[in-house]
């Protein structure tokens, strides 16, 4: 009997420790998500950017600059007929004076550049404007350029003149200020002071029909191109 109750008893203190172990043990974390469930779906390989062959040039993200298109809705509309009135001229010592009165028409395009010799866009154009000359001109004579001063001071002008290349600008045509300019460009109604370089496009028959402001550069030859051509 007593052998009894002692194995009871040590039987009842046995589940008491157990359960005061298992009350002071933490808990176990619960699995996270991604350790929990198993994707059935196989694995997709990395795709990695194919190299650029040798030496190809990076694609650019700005936008490509597009060529201006010189008188644009301007040779839509009617041609004006320009001043007839002669003009002063002026030329370098042992150079040829320009004709007497401007060349115009004639079944040639006439590009007339108004400039001056202390305007710094005005000289740096003009080799531009004498190389345009020269290809438009490479298979037949059908574009014609005319520089047209507006200089205030003689002596600069005369000393600019003197000063260039043979293949430079040696002659020009003259108008001077005060009535004789406002007279000129009043017959077109343009401004008789414009912002300088300016450029008048005569057309085949003498009449002005394109009026440009402001220096040209070297994409704008298409469009004259696309002018004389047509």
């Amino acid at each position: 009997m007593n052998t009894r109750r002692l194995s009871c008893t040590v039987l009842v203190l046995m589940t008491l420790s157990c359960e005061q172990k298992a009350d002071k043990e933490p808990p176990s974390a619960p699995k996270a998500r991604s350790q929990a469930v198993v994707s059935n779906a196989e694995p997709q390989p990395v795709s990695t950017p194919r190299p650029a062959p040798e030496g190809a040039k990076p694609a650019s993200s700005e936008p490509k600059k597009q060529d201006r298109e010189l008188c644009k809705g301007q040779l839509e509309r009617a041609g004006k007929t320009l001043s007839s009135a002669k003009l002063a001229r002026e030329a370098a010592a042992g150079a040829e004076q320009p004709p007497e009165a401007l060349p115009l028409g004639g079944g040639r395009w006439t590009w007339l550049n108004f400039w001056a010799a202390w305007c710094v866009p005005c000289r740096e154009e003009i080799p531009r404007l004498k190389s345009w000359e020269q290809r438009l001109n490479a298979d037949k004579p059908r574009f014609r350029l005319v520089f047209v001063s507006l200089d205030d001071d003689a002596r600069q002008l005369t000393q600019f003149l003197d000063k260039q290349p043979a293949s430079g600008l040696r002659s020009t045509y003259w108008i001077k200020e005060g009535d004789e300019r406002q007279d000129w460009f009043g017959v077109i109604e343009m401004d008789p002071d414009p912002e300088l370089p300016a450029h008048i496009l005569v057309d085949p028959k003498g009449m002005a029909r394109c009026v440009i402001n402001g220096a040209v550069e070297d994409s704008d030859f298409s469009s004259v191109q696309r002018i004389v051509g047509g």
